[in-house]
C-alpha cells in the first residue's frame, strides 16, 4: 500500500537538486485536473512555473502523455522539456513528431477499427466523444448519460468486431482507446529514459491505470540496483486497488502535484 507523499518527504531529499535525477509526469489528472472533454482540460499558469524552474535543475524532464506528442506540447506549454505521446508511440524531436518505423502499418487499420465501432448499430451516441490521435484512437464516455453501461456496450462491440481483435485495446479514466498491437508502454519507456539519460534517479508521477507499468518498472530497477526511483500516483475513485498498490507513495490531487514540485524546488 502507498504512502502519503507528505508524510515522508524526508525520503525524497536524495533527488533534490541533482542534475542526475529524472522526472517524468503525466498531464490529465497529474498536471491538470480531470476534465469533461479532452479540450477542457488546462494546466495552470503556476504549474507551468514550477515545471520551467524544474527543467532548468533536473538531469531530465519529460512528459509522458497518452495525448499525442503535440497536444502534450502545447498543453503544457513548457519549451525544453522531452514531450513523449501516445503511451510512449511517439515523441518530439526538433518540434516534429516521430513514429517507430513498427507502428506505421496499423494507422490506417487503427482508424478503421474506431470508423467500424462508432458505426455500429448498438454503439451508443450521447455524449460519447471521438477523439483521433493519429497514432491511436480514444473513445471518451465519461458524458454518457450512463457511463457505466456505455462503457460495456463499447467493450462487447469491440469483442465482437475482427477488425478490432488483431489491434491493442486499453482503458483509463472512463476511455477506451484503440492502439497498435506494437510499441512500448509506460514502464519499457522509463527504462529508456533511464538509459539514454544515464539516470541515477527517478521521480515518477501518474494518476491512471497506463502508470502502473511506470511504477511497476521502477521498483524492478531500484531492486536491481539500477537506479534509485519512486512513484507517485495522484490517487482517485476511478483508479483501481492494484494501480494503487504499485505506486510508492501517493497524493490526493493536482493541488498536491503543485505543492510537491514547489518543494522539489525550493533549496
Amino acid at each position: 500500500m502507498s504512502r502519503y507523499l507528505f508524510q515522508h518527504l524526508d525520503e525524497l531529499e536524495k533527488f533534490k537538486d541533482d542534475t542526475r535525477t529524472g522526472i517524468v509526469t503525466d498531464v490529465d489528472g497529474t498536471l491538470s485536473e480531470i476534465a469533461p472533454t479532452p479540450d477542457g482540460a488546462v494546466v495552470s499558469p503556476d504549474m507551468k512555473h514550477q515545471l520551467e524552474r524544474v527543467k532548468d535543475k533536473y538531469g531530465l524532464v519529460a512528459v509522458l502523455s497518452g495525448r499525442s506528442a503535440v497536444n502534450a506540447r502545447n498543453m503544457v506549454g513548457v519549451e525544453g522539456i522531452l514531450y513523449i505521446g501516445n503511451h510512449g508511440l511517439e515523441y518530439l524531436k526538433n518540434g516534429a513528431s516521430h513514429v517507430d518505423q513498427e507502428v506505421k502499418p496499423y494507422l490506417s487499420q487503427v482508424k478503421e477499427a474506431a470508423r467500424s465501432i462508432r458505426e455500429h448499430p448498438s454503439c451508443p451516441k450521447e455524449g460519447v466523444l471521438w477523439e483521433d490521435k493519429g497514432v491511436c484512437y480514444s473513445i471518451h464516455y465519461r458524458l454518457a448519460p450512463d457511463p457505466e453501461e456505455a462503457h460495456e456496450r463499447i467493450l462487447e462491440i469491440v469483442e465482437d468486431l475482427d477488425g478490432v481483435k488483431s489491434l491493442k485495446v486499453t482503458e483509463g479514466r472512463k476511455i477506451i482507446e484503440i492502439r497498435p498491437p506494437v510499441g512500448f508502454d509506460k514502464g519499457q519507456i522509463m527504462e529508456r529514459l533511464v538509459d539514454e539519460n544515464k539516470l541515477q534517479k527517478v521521480i515518477y508521477l501518474g494518476d491512471d491505470i497506463t502508470d502502473a507499468d511506470a511504477f511497476t518498472k521502477l521498483r524492478e530497477l531500484r531492486n536491481s540496483g539500477k537506479v534509485e526511483g519512486v512513484g507517485v500516483l495522484v490517487v482517485s475513485d476511478e483508479i483501481p486497488p492494484e494501480v494503487k498498490d504499485s505506486a510508492d507513495f501517493h497524493v490526493h490531487s493536482v493541488d498536491d502535484v503543485l505543492k510537491f514540485f514547489k518543494w522539489i524546488n525550493h533549496p
